[in-house]
């Protein structure tokens, strides 16, 4: 995605060049013209201290107007990664009795109107002739509200009966069609959505595990364990 949006900044950067260089030469100030200057400020030096003084006058204008127009321009094409929450931790297989297998712990690193806190997640399968990840699947697991900077968020990711038999993705109402199947493997991402619809993903794999044996229930794997990124 990166190298896509470096090479579509270069094109636009080329596209306009090209645009001003034909602009200048259907108003007259083509390759002729520059000839034609050239050789007249060669022929009278004052002239050309004159038009020296011009084009420098000319460059600095443009390098003013590039530089007003530099955050414009990267914001649209490299902006800044977005973080609306800090020192994440996936806190997995607390307890055998544990009803929430997986906690997001985390810090508002700012003030935000509204958040919303999803999981996206997909499984990989192996059947006859075909292996890969199925469509991904997501769970909205909080609407947060009037969040201040450094408020401290604790929300389920994943969710188990009291024995152990069945545990799925999201809260206690999200079992249908969430469960989590033994011997199954899975790659998530939360999903940090601000009110102004920036989003910051934090991803894992996770692996489902036994009752009686650590870390009980489930393993997660965080992007700090693997890299996993896309």
């Amino acid at each position: 995605m990166r190298f896509l949006k470096t090479l579509i900044g270069s094109l636009i950067g080329k596209l306009l060049a090209g645009l001003i260089l034909a602009s200048l030469a259907v108003i007259g100030f083509g390759s002729d013209y520059w000839v034609h200057a050239l050789i007249g400020w060669a022929a009278d030096p004052l002239n050309l201290t004159l038009n020296v003084a011009r084009l420098i006058f000319v460059l600095v204008g443009i390098v003013l107007i590039a530089i007003l127009l530099l955050p414009l321009i990267k914001s649209r094409f490299w902006p800044e990664p977005v973080w609306h929450v800090r020192n994440i931790i996936l806190a997995a297989g607390l307890t055998p009795q544990t009803t929430s297998p997986v906690l997001l712990i985390a810090d508002a690193k700012s003030a935000n109107e509204r958040m919303r806190i999803l999981v996206e997640y997909s499984s990989f399968h192996r059947p006859l002739g075909w292996a890969g990840w199925l469509k991904p699947r997501q769970i909205l697991l909080s609407s947060l509200q009037e969040i201040i900077k450094g408020q401290q968020i604790r929300i389920p990711v994943v969710t188990a009966k009291l024995d152990g038999s069945e545990i799925w993705w999201g809260g206690e109402n999200d079992s249908a069609g969430n469960l989590i199947q033994k011997s199954t493997k899975y790659r998530a991402q939360i999903r940090f959505i601000g009110s102004d619809n920036a989003e910051q993903t934090y991803r894992f794999c996770l692996l489902r595990t036994s009752l009686n044996e650590a870390p009980y229930i489930v393993e997660v794997f965080t992007e700090q364990d693997l890299d996993i990124s896309k």
